[in-house]
């Protein structure tokens, strides 16, 4: 009589399955701006993700945060997500940032 073993699942933890691919910081128009890749590694369930983008300038200095939410992101699914916050007007500063994703929180939902 064949035996059948259950299809092993994919969970992969949320660090490996976001990326920041665009930061930067607009002190004229007084903006912090972030893109982020948001791609669900499972292999089977939708997951929700929450976490925050932290700027920092060229020293390591903090500028600023966005909070981030995606909801549902599908089983290999991957989604673009803009994330950004406003800062005071007028800052000087160059407008060249360092992001950081700090804290990362994952839900894996099943359908």
């Amino acid at each position: 009589m064949p035996s059948s073993s259950p299809t092993a699942e994919t969970f992969t933890e949320p660090e490996s399955d976001v990326t920041v691919t665009e930061c930067k910081v607009d002190y004229a128009a007084g903006t912090l701006e972030a893109k982020l890749s948001v791609h669900n590694g499972n292999s089977r369930s939708a997951a929700t993700y929450n976490g925050t983008v932290v700027f920092n300038d060229e020293s390591g200095g903090y500028i600023g945060g966005a909070v981030f939410s995606v909801e549902r992101v599908g089983a290999g699914e991957t989604r673009p997500l803009p994330v950004g916050d406003t800062l005071l007007k007028g800052s000087h500063g160059s407008n060249h940032a360092k992001c950081k994703l700090r804290p990362l929180l994952k839900l894996d939902l099943t359908s």
